[in-house]
């Protein structure tokens, strides 16, 4: 165990590095500069003036060296915690993210438990009472969060608190050390909405992963024993056909931060969703590389936790 945790460590460095220099090279091969944004956004007429511009501020920000020799500088400096000014913003990439990164992992957070907490009931009742009418309820509503998009959703949730409660979002963001249960009416709808999206596939797969394990020997056994029904699914059957599902929470705990960027903008919530997309839009090359290479950092470190918990879940797993 402890000699594949040391080598998975060693490997967590180099993944992150790469990834980190695929998302650098990729921006900037995607078509937009920032220099040309920022510089026709001043309104300049005469062409020769702008493209004499365009070069001085390309040369300014370093636009004009190597990809390569400007992917070192930037990791020179992120090694030292400087991540660089944004262009669009005007202030520190560091406290843009010290700003908007704890909003969204409070709504990636939320919208986890959330989505577990209704997702694996669902599916263990379901393989429970196969053919019942609890199992049909459970798998439509599974069947209807896998086939509706999650912009959908959101925005039929957003409808529903619109036209039944007159409730729309906040105009500003009111944070859980200021006012807990403000923070709780703000983000629970967005979490809501994510969490019914994430969670469909997940009850799917518990259920599937039950009904597979409670027809092996040993779950037979229990039974005849005379151990409770409870205690033959929680006990044992649960138990073994969880890490799978454990697998894939974690591989959706991973990617939650990147893909809650449309509930964020349909309930303007101010986190990295709006970040990401504004860095986008603008080509903001020092932001948008560092939402993403942390968005990549958690997926590589929730990946990195859910092997070492297999262990731990399983005896019989045991890494050499």
């Amino acid at each position: 165990m402890l000699t594949y945790l040391v080598r998975r460590l060693l490997l967590f460095i180099p993944s992150l590095l790469g990834a980190s220099l695929l998302i650098f090279v990729l921006m900037r091969v995607v078509p937009g500069d920032i220099a040309e944004i920022l510089v026709f956004q001043a309104g300049t007429e005469a062409s020769e003036v702008q493209q004499k511009q365009v070069q001085q501020l390309r040369s300014e920000l370093g636009l004009d060296l190597p990809v390569l020799v400007q992917y070192g500088e930037w990791l020179a400096r992120a090694a030292r915690g400087d991540l660089g000014y944004s262009y669009t913003q005007r202030q520190p990439v560091f406290e843009i993210l010290a700003e908007r990164v704890p909003r969204s992992m409070e709504l990636a957070l939320l919208t986890l438990v959330l989505a577990v907490a209704w997702a694996i009931p669902s599916g263990v009742l379901s393989a429970t009472h196969q053919n019942r009418w609890i199992d049909l309820v459970a798998r439509l509503l599974s069947v209807c969060g896998l086939a509706l998009p999650i912009f959908l959703i959101g925005t039929l949730m957003l409808f529903l608190l619109v036209r039944l409660f007159g409730w729309s979002p906040p105009l500003e963001f009111v944070s859980f050390s200021t006012s807990p249960s403000e923070n709780l009416k703000q983000l629970i709808w967005p979490a809501l909405a994510q969490a019914f999206y994430i969670g469909a596939p997940i009850a799917r797969l518990t259920r599937s992963q039950v009904v597979e394990v409670l027809g092996e020997d040993y779950v037979r056994t229990a039974r005849a024993k005379g151990l409770g029904e409870l205690a033959v699914v929680y006990r044992h059957a649960l138990k073994n056909a969880v890490l799978p599902v454990i697998t894939f929470i974690g591989w959706w705990a991973g990617r939650l931060l990147g893909g809650i960027v449309v509930v964020e903008t349909i309930f303007s919530v101010p986190g990295m969703g709006s970040t990401l997309m504004q860095a986008v839009q603008y080509r903001d090359y020092p932001l948008l590389q560092a939402v993403v290479t942390f968005i990549a950092l958690v997926f590589l470190t929730t990946t990195l936790v859910v092997d070492l918990l297999y262990a731990r879940l399983d005896p019989r797993v045991r890494y050499a």
